[in-house]
């Protein structure tokens, strides 16, 4: 395999150790991390990301943001967890080229989707790919963190869950903490502003909220 070199001091080369297929259309890529470069890349917060620099036939290449899925100080490789959308060249790059053992550049985690307590009760939101930095936050809180935590995840059907099994093992070891809440759009339909107020008026004022999905969701 031919050795890539970085553009820039900050950004390094890191080699994919596995590539996870969590649904039919999304994949976690884990990372192995250069030792010299080890402390920029494990030693981040969770709900950050990883700016990923991704060959392009018209413009050399491209610079994609993904969010990291994997919680940090638990043992866990850096991990990002890519959904394809539909004319996602990024995204569709990804899922198709990357396998183990393949290389690519990355600038250190980044971002200030990050928890300010993690002991405060939290309201957690995603939907759809919006899970994988909430699925980072989740993970860290519960690890690390003291307080209930409820976690509201809606998807098309359920053949769309990501994190399906990680979900159900993580309510099963913390069952006096945590509360997941499926919300399906196949059985319930698209979930409204309306809907969605009586789910979390309970909580207002008492939970951290942090929300992440696609604009209408996160709209409403």
């Amino acid at each position: 395999m031919r050795e890539l070199t970085p553009h820039c001091t900050r950004s390094a080369i890191l080699t994919v150790a596995e590539v996870i297929d969590e649904t039919a259309d999304a994949r976690s890529i884990v990372f192995d991390v250069p030792e010299n470069h080890s402390d920029k890349f494990t030693d981040y917060l969770p709900g950050q990301f990883l700016t990923l620099r991704i060959p392009s036939e018209q413009t050399g290449s491209v610079a994609r943001c993904y969010s990291l899925s994997s919680a940090p100080g638990r043992g866990e490789l850096p991990k990002v967890t890519v959904k394809r959308t539909n004319g996602g060249y990024g995204s569709n790059w990804i899922c198709d080229h990357l396998a183990a053992g393949s290389q690519i550049e990355a600038l250190p985690p980044s971002g200030v989707f990050t928890p300010a307590n993690i002991h405060a009760p939290l309201l957690l939101i995603a939907a759809g790919s919006g899970v994988t930095p909430v699925m980072s936050i989740l993970k860290t809180a519960l690890a690390t963190g003291t307080g209930p935590i409820t976690f509201f995840y809606a998807n098309r059907s359920e053949s769309d869950v990501i994190f399906a099994e990680q979900l159900r093992e993580l309510q099963a070891a913390h069952p006096n903490r945590l509360v997941v809440v499926h919300w399906l759009e196949s059985l319930q339909g698209l979930p409204s502003a309306k809907s969605l107020a009586a789910f979390f008026r309970p909580m207002a004022g008492s939970h951290s909220a942090y929300v992440c999905g696609p604009g209408p969701f996160m709209d409403a």
